[in-house]
């Protein structure tokens, strides 16, 4: 009995002193399982908390009106702060509290102070930064001013002439460099009096005058020869080649060419082509007939021709749609079918025959040729 007792356990004796690494597991093994036995764990019920709300589900709904009033809130308390900024020195003083300056007032209350100070900065508005100020009421013509640009009234002086100008506002349309065969140099000048964004006048100018030395005179003008059909009035005083020449005539201008201000093949001036174009930028329009009376001065040192242009439109007058200018109302050979056209023309003369002396005396006083 002995030797099979022996028998049976001696491979586990056996094994229990070959391995001490299965014996120290086996072993605590047996404790843990001995401690759990003695001392159980207390079971503690812990009830699940409630999912904490998302902070933008939580937060009140934002809609378009509390942006705008958070953004212009915003910008009222920037403004504010630059402006303070501005108005005084730096210093070093305490840090002011939350919405409030650094003189302790109210952000609001401090920048309704400063924006009725006379002498505050001016903070740009729309209205501050349109071309034309906002007087629209005081710009008859209907274009921005930054568009129009500058306008003269009066007089002015162009090459030494000081050129009379019939009432209105005038405008400088556009403007070249003169240069004839024989040296003589000078400007020409396009000038219109626009309202509401319809050309009502033009002023025509050509002004040359001779190189000191040269003082060689002028071939005859065509607008003083004699007996033109087309002219309404003639009113000629002497045409003498490269000397003393003088005269004023009445005849139509027929204004559709400009139209095609951008067509090289249409004969009109680099000085009304770039005019016309300024117009349609600008979005002006002109009538089919325009009244003009050219007065014209000539001697050996100068030549100043200055075209007056008036649009009868302007007094009530209409003019028939025609395609060429010898079919125009207002020509020559056609305005004495019309009583209320002669009139006009008549009024114009007596007009012309007055301003006469005015610009013989101008050109007169522009002198001898400008010394160079």
């Amino acid at each position: 009995m002995m030797v099979a007792v022996h028998g049976s356990h001696g491979p586990l004796r056996s094994l229990w002193r070959r391995a001490p690494l299965w014996r120290f597991v086996l072993m605590s093994a047996g404790l843990l399982s001995l401690s759990f036995v003695l001392f159980p764990p207390k079971i503690v019920n812990i009830a699940t908390p409630a999912t904490l709300p998302v902070a933008q589900e939580a937060a009140y709904e934002v809609t378009p009106q509390t942006r705008k009033r958070q953004a212009a809130a915003a910008a009222e308390a920037a403004a504010a702060s630059r402006l303070a900024a501005v108005q005084k020195p730096v210093r070093n003083v305490a840090q002011p509290e939350d919405n409030h300056d650094v003189n302790g007032k109210p952000l609001q209350q401090a920048f309704s102070e400063q924006k009725n100070r006379a002498d505050a900065p001016k903070i740009a508005e729309l209205a501050l930064a349109t071309a034309s100020g906002g007087d629209a009421k005081a710009n008859i013509s209907g274009v921005d001013n930054a568009l129009l640009g500058r306008t003269y009234q009066h007089s002015i002086i162009i090459n030494g002439f000081k050129l009379p100008l019939p009432p209105g506002d005038w405008a400088m349309l556009s403007r070249s460099g003169l240069k004839d065969k024989l040296g003589a140099t000078g400007t020409a000048v396009f000038f219109g009096r626009v309202e509401h964004k319809r050309l009502v006048g033009v002023i025509r100018v050509y002004s040359l005058r001779s190189e000191e030395k040269s003082n060689a005179g002028f071939e005859s003008v065509r607008g003083c020869a004699k007996g033109n059909p087309n002219n309404i009035y003639e009113s000629i005083e002497a045409v003498t080649p490269f000397d003393h020449q003088a005269c004023w005539v009445m005849h139509n201008y027929f204004t559709p060419p400009w139209q095609q201000w951008a067509d090289r093949n249409i004969k009109i001036s680099n000085l009304e082509k770039a005019a016309a174009g300024n117009m349609t930028a600008k979005g002006i329009t002109y009538p089919q007939d325009l009244v003009g009376i050219d007065f014209i001065r000539a001697e050996k040192w100068g030549l100043v021709e200055a075209q007056y242009m008036f649009s009868p439109e302007v007094e009530g007058i209409s003019s028939n749609t025609v395609l060429s200018f010898s079919e125009a109302d207002w020509n020559g050979r056609n305005i004495s079918r019309f009583p209320e056209k002669q009139a006009y023309a008549a009024k114009l003369k007596r007009w012309a025959t007055d301003l006469w002396p005015t610009f013989q005396s101008a050109f007169s006083e522009a002198g001898q040729p400008i010394q160079r």
